[in-house]
C-alpha cells in the first residue's frame, strides 16, 4: 500500500504510541570515546561549556513516556546481516559505480541500483505506476520507469521544471501536489500523459531558498487534508516566524492551522496505514554531545509540543535548553516522542507494503538516515526499520548498511528518502552517489 493511500486518520490512538528514547524503547548507540556532551571536533561549545548546564526536569506522570502497562507481544528476532555486492546494471557502472560496492543486508533480501538521478531527494509513486523524484537544487521532478520488466528504470522523463525548489509530492483526485519553498501548487496529471498548468493552493509559506532545512514535505491523510513541515532557519533560536518548526494542516481549498510545533526540522511525512496517524522523521539540534537529543521518528499528535527551541529530551527526562530565553523553564506541557540515535539524520519514513515483505517483518517503519557530521564518530548512512509490537514502536535494526566504511565524509552514499512501490519493493534515494536504490525480498 502506498503512503498515500493509507486509510483514516485515527488520533485517538496517538498516545500508545508515544515512547520517548531514553525510555529503554530506542535503541541507543554504543557510548562514544568522548564525555557525555561534549562537541564534535570544531563544534559550537555545548550547552553548560561557559559554566552554565542545562537543567533536568522529570516529565511528571501524565507527561513520561507512554508505555503500555498491558503484556506486549514480543518483536521478531532480527534476521541476521549478510554482505552483497550491490547489483549495478551495466549502463549504470560509472561515478561511484564503476568499482563494486558491498552493503549488508538482512538473509532473504537483495539491493540493486534501479536509477541515475543527480541531486535525488523525495520520492512517490504515480497512479500509473512510475516513480518520480524531486531534484529540488534543479528545480525539477524526473519520473523513472522500468517498462520491460527488468527491474531496471531505463525510461527518464522530466516531469515538471521550473518550479521553486520542489520536494514533497503526493497525489490526490486527479492532481499532483507539490510543496515548494513558499507555496503548494497542484498540477492535473492526465494519467501522467499530460500536465495541466500550477494551480495555487497555498502561498506565502515562510521564506526560504533551497538547502536543508527549507524543503517542504507533503503527506494527505484518508479525509482530503493534507500537511506540510516548516524547518527551522537555525540550529537553536526563537524564530522570528512562529511557523518554523511546526507541522501545519490544509485543505485542498486552501486553508491551514498550525497542527503540532516543536519539531526542529521535519523532513518527511508519512501516514501509518495502520493506524492512520501523522508520523514524521525530524532532525532534531545539534552542539550538545554524541549523544543528545535523539531524533524523533514518531506518530505526530494534533496540538502537541515537542520541545524545540527550549526542552531537548536527554536520558529520560526533558532538559532547559541555556541557548535561548527560558520561555518553559519547567518543560511542562511537551509531549514524548520515539526517536532514533542522535545525528543519523533521519529524512525519511515509511511503512512496510502490505503484504510484500516477510510476515516478521510485516507493519514495520523504514527510515533512511543521511548520517550527521556532527558525531565524533560518524552514525546513519544507513537504512533502519522499526518493527512493532502491537502499535508499539519497538528498537530500530539495522537494515541496509555500508554507506559508510571509514570517516563520515569519505561516505560514498547517503540514504535521503524511502518509498514502497507498487511492486512490492522499497526504493531508496540517495543524494550523495545520485542514485535510487531497489530493495527486494527474495525469500525465504
Amino acid at each position: 500500500m502506498s503512503r498515500h493511500l493509507a486509510r483514516a486518520l485515527s488520533l485517538g490512538a496517538l498516545t500508545t504510541l508515544l515512547l520517548a528514547c531514553g525510555s529503554g524503547q530506542a535503541a541507543p548507540e554504543a557510548a562514544s570515546p568522548g564525555a557525555p556532551g561534549s562537541a564534535a571536533p570544531g563544534a559550537a561549545p555545548a550547552a553548560g561549556s561557559q559554566g552554565t548546564r542545562p537543567v533536568a526536569q522529570t516529565a511528571p506522570p501524565s507527561q513520561a513516556p507512554a508505555v503500555a502497562e498491558a503484556p506486549q507481544a514480543p518483536a521478531a528476532r532480527p534476521r541476521a546481516m549478510a554482505s552483497t555486492t550491490l547489483q549495478v546494471p551495466g549502463a549504470f557502472r560509472q561515478g561511484v559505480f564503476s568499482q563494486d560496492r558491498q552493503l549488508r543486508v538482512p538473509e532473504g533480501f537483495a539491493i540493486s541500483v534501479y536509477a541515475l538521478a543527480p541531486g535525488a531527494r523525495s520520492l512517490t509513486t504515480a497512479p500509473w505506476g512510475e516513480l518520480l523524484i524531486s531534484q529540488p537544487g534543479a528545480g525539477r521532478i524526473t519520473g523513472v520507469r522500468d517498462a520491460d520488466g527488468d527491474a531496471v528504470a531505463e525510461s527518464q522523463r522530466t516531469i515538471l521544471a521550473g518550479l521553486q525548489c520542489p520536494y514533497g509530492m503526493a497525489f490526490r483526485d486527479g492532481y499532483l501536489y507539490v510543496a515548494q519553498s513558499t507555496k503548494v501548487e497542484r498540477f492535473r496529471h492526465n494519467g501522467g500523459e499530460t500536465f495541466g498548468p500550477a494551480e495555487v493552493v497555498v502561498d506565502g509559506l515562510p521564506q526560504s531558498g533551497c538547502a536543508p532545512h527549507h524543503y517542504r514535505p507533503l503527506t494527505f491523510d484518508a479525509t482530503g487534508a493534507f500537511y506540510v513541515a516548516f524547518g527551522s532557519s537555525c540550529n537553536v533560536c526563537v524564530e522570528p516566524d512562529a511557523r518554523r518548526g511546526t507541522v501545519w494542516q490544509f485543505t485542498p481549498q486552501g486553508g491551514g492551522r498550525e497542527f503540532a510545533r516543536g519539531l526542529r526540522n521535519v523532513v518527511d511525512l508519512t501516514i501509518n496505514p495502520v493506524t492512520g496517524e501523522l508520523w514524521g522523521a525530524t532532525n532534531e539540534r545539534d552542539h550538545l554531545g554524541d549523544d543528545v537529543p535523539p531524533e524523533p521518528v514518531t506518530a505526530i499528535a494534533d496540538g502537541a509540543d515537542y520541545g524545540w527551541p527550549y526542552c531537548f529530551w536527554n536520558n529520560g527526562s526533558w532538559a532547559v535548553d541555556a541557548r535561548v530565553p527560558a520561555r518553559n523553564p519547567g518543560c511542562g506541557g511537551l509531549t514524548p516522542y520515539y526517536g532514533l540515535p542522535a545525528h543519523t539524520a533521519p529524512l525519511g519514513v515509511t511503512f512496510s507494503p502490505q503484504g510484500a515483505l516477510p510476515s516478521d517483518m510485516a507493519g514495520s517503519a523504514f527510515v533512511a538516515e543521511h548520517g550527521s557530521w556532527n558525531h565524533s564518530r560518524g552514525v546513519g548512512y544507513k537504512v533502519s526499520r522499526i518493527p512493532f509490537a502491537d502499535n508499539v514502536p519497538q528498537p530500530a535494526q539495522d537494515f541496509v548498511t555500508g554507506w559508510m566504511t571509514g570517516r563520515p565524509q569519505e561516505a560514498w552514499g547517503r540514504p535521503v528518502d524511502i518509498e514502497d512501490g507498487p511492486d512490492g519493493a522499497l526504493y531508496v534515494s540517495d543524494d550523495r552517489a545520485g542514485a535510487i536504490y531497489r530493495i527486494t525480498f527474495t525469500g525465504p
